[in-house]
């Protein structure tokens, strides 16, 4: 492990991190409808694996291609400079954060940057970025500035982060905060509050949030809202659903997907089901979970949806099942044409845009995503079970007036639903009509059946 001074010394050895440079603040702005946060559809960005380039500029170039699935926030993986010392991998984890105030110079400048949220602004969407703060890099400037930041171990040197059990985690290249310390408090508020006034993004994606003690995000999460005159969104990562009464507008929905996973492995598809309605009784009001089937982690350490879940076919039967529940949805690098790439974390890997069915898969993910954000039903629609004749194989609930049906098999199924009906209802996945309550799915089929198109949707 790495000393107090020993640290100074590993960052001293490297060349100086270039600051970004704040702009006088602007005028105050009318606050905007905050409905764009209850209405939101996210596209996570791993800036290294996005483009060919790697960089800001890179990203600029595809936000048409985000925009064109549907989502309109986009989540930047952190974008601040990597640690060196402890470094993990060739290129080291983005989470290993060197400067709080600063960006990676493989992804550009300052400017750079601000041109990136311009970018998004100018497209109708909303930017977030990636925070983390439990833990920063062994050789972040505060090591030398501010050492009293710091957890110390028994010989008082750095310390790897404990979870929130109280045990030592295997993150090696990263050292743990000390949130004993008001100093650091005020000085974590100061740098989230940094990139919300001075580049104008519009929230955070937090990560290892429940690591953090409670008491600090009642402070920071209220001062974040405060400092700037818009709505922003905060993304807990986290699954208990505290972080909602703390103030988060979203948290993970982890245990959805180990459900998920659970089901494609054999278990029954109306557990699946009947634990989604019970979480969704813990729901605080106005909390929403994250709905997803891949995210950087997952893709990195488990699997792509492709192969996670046996096929696309598969992957788009998944997709269907998770977003179309109760919260909003999330869309990780390169899914929508359903590339089969892991992308590692301390690594590079060029997302395979071109992939041999890319272009039916996204418009396939763009109809959910829109679904997600215009159809009222699957907007704030009221969640339940419905019954069926084969409730071990598929997934069925609905969302107020639409009824959502997945197959989770590899096998076609044909099955009656009971206590809804479901004739002349429309598929809103592929235009056609249905006809009484049987209803024939082919392997991995889905339907979204309602009974008429809504009539006052609601804008994207």
């Amino acid at each position: 492990r790495l000393s107090a001074v020993a640290a100074c010394l590993v960052l001293a050895a490297y060349p100086a991190i270039a600051r970004t440079e704040p702009t006088p603040s602007r005028a105050a702005a009318v606050a905007p409808d905050t409905s764009w946060v209850a209405r939101s559809a996210i596209y996570e960005i791993f800036v290294r694996d996005f483009s060919r380039t790697g960089n800001f500029r890179g990203v600029i170039a595809g936000l048409d291609r985000i925009k064109a699935v549907g989502a309109n926030v986009v989540w930047l993986m952190p974008i601040y400079p990597v640690g060196v010392a402890n470094r993990k991998g060739t290129l080291g984890s983005p989470y290993a954060v060197r400067d709080y105030r600063a960006t990676n110079p493989e992804f550009g400048t300052a400017s750079d940057f601000r041109a990136l949220v311009q970018a998004v602004h100018a497209r109708g969407l909303k930017l977030i970025i990636d925070w983390v703060p439990n833990h920063t890099a062994w050789d972040n400037v505060w090591v030398q500035q501010h050492p009293a930041f710091y957890v110390r171990n028994d010989s008082g040197g750095l310390t790897v982060p404990r979870d929130d059990k109280g045990k030592l985690t295997d993150w090696t290249d990263v050292a743990q905060l000390d949130y004993h310390n008001p100093e650091l408090r005020r000085a974590m508020i100061d740098a989230m509050r940094y990139w919300l006034v001075e580049f104008g993004i519009d929230g955070f994606r937090v990560d290892a949030a429940g690591f953090v003690p409670d008491d600090f995000w009642r402070e920071a999460v209220p001062a974040l809202r405060a400092s700037v005159p818009r709505p922003i969104l905060l993304l807990a990562e986290w699954g208990d659903v505290k972080m909602h009464r703390l103030g988060f507008d979203l948290t993970y929905a982890w245990d959805s997907y180990g459900r998920l996973k659970n089901v494609w492995g054999g278990t029954p598809a109306s557990d699946f089901v009947r634990q989604e309605s019970a979480d969704m009784q813990t729901m605080p009001p106005g909390g929403m979970r994250l709905r997803f089937t891949t995210n950087h982690d997952e893709t990195a350490w488990d699997n792509p949806p492709v192969t996670r879940f046996t096929s696309a076919a598969g992957a788009r039967a998944a997709f269907v099942a998770m977003a179309l529940l109760p919260g909003r949805p999330l869309i990780y690098d390169g899914q929508e044409v359903e590339s089969p790439q892991k992308l590692a974390l301390f690594e590079r890997n060029p997302i395979a845009w071109n992939q041999p069915h890319g272009a039916a898969a996204e418009a396939f993910y763009r109809r959910i995503v829109q679904l997600t954000r215009t159809d009222p039903a699957l907007v704030a629609g009221d969640f339940r079970a419905v019954e069926t004749s084969a409730p071990d194989d598929v997934i069925a609930y609905q969302r107020g007036d639409a009824v959502v049906l997945v197959n989770t098999r590899p096998r076609a199924v044909r099955l009656v639903v009971s206590g809804v009906d479901l004739d002349r209802d429309m598929d809103l996945l592929s235009n056609r009509p249905q006809h009484g309550n049987t209803v024939a799915l082919p392997p991995y089929g889905a339907v979204v059946l309602e009974r008429q198109a809504p009539v006052h949707a609601i804008r994207p």
